[in-house]
C-alpha cells in the first residue's frame, strides 16, 4: 500500500470538504478513506490545528475528526510522533528554505520516513528537498 505525509492545510481541507483541495492530494486522501492508501499525520498538524481553532480559522467539527485519528501504525491514517528521527532530518531544513517551523516538522517527517508529502505548500514544493504531491 503506497503510503503518504500530510501537511495541516491539506488534511484540513479534506476533513472539511474544501474544494480549495488540489485534485492529485484528493486522490491520495480519498484513497486513504477507502484503505488503498496510508496516510500520516505529523503530531505538529493536531498542534497547528488546535491554535487554528482558538483564533478560530478551523471549526470545531474539523479538530473533532482530528482527534479521532488512530495512533497505530496499521491505520488507513495515523498520527505519528515527533521522534528523534525527525528531529535529525529536520537538520536538512533551515529557515531559508522552509520558513515555519511547524511546517519544516511535517517537510522533516515526510523525509525520516521517506515518503512523499501532500502539501500545496509553495516554500515545500520548493525547496526540492523531498518528493510532493501537490
Amino acid at each position: 500500500m503506497k503510503q503518504y505525509v500530510t501537511d495541516t492545510q491539506c488534511l484540513l481541507w479534506h476533513l472539511s470538504e474544501d474544494r480549495r483541495l488540489p485534485r492529485s492530494v484528493r486522490r491520495v486522501l480519498d484513497a486513504a478513506e477507502d484503505g488503498r492508501a496510508q496516510v500520516i499525520v505529523p503530531s505538529i498538524v493536531l498542534v497547528e490545528a488546535v491554535f487554528l481553532l482558538q483564533r478560530q480559522k478551523v471549526k470545531e467539527d474539523v479538530l473533532t475528526k482530528l482527534f479521532e485519528l488512530s495512533e497505530q501504525p496499521d491505520a488507513n491514517f495515523y498520527v505519528t510522533p515527533l521522534d528523534l528521527a525527525v528531529v535529525q532530518a529536520l537538520r536538512s531544513f533551515g529557515p531559508a528554505a522552509v520558513p515555519e517551523l511547524s511546517d519544516r516538522i511535517v517537510a522533516a517527517t515526510a523525509l525520516a520516513l521517506g515518503l512523499p508529502l501532500l502539501t500545496t505548500d509553495s516554500a515545500m514544493i520548493d525547496s526540492g528537498l523531498i518528493e510532493t504531491v501537490d
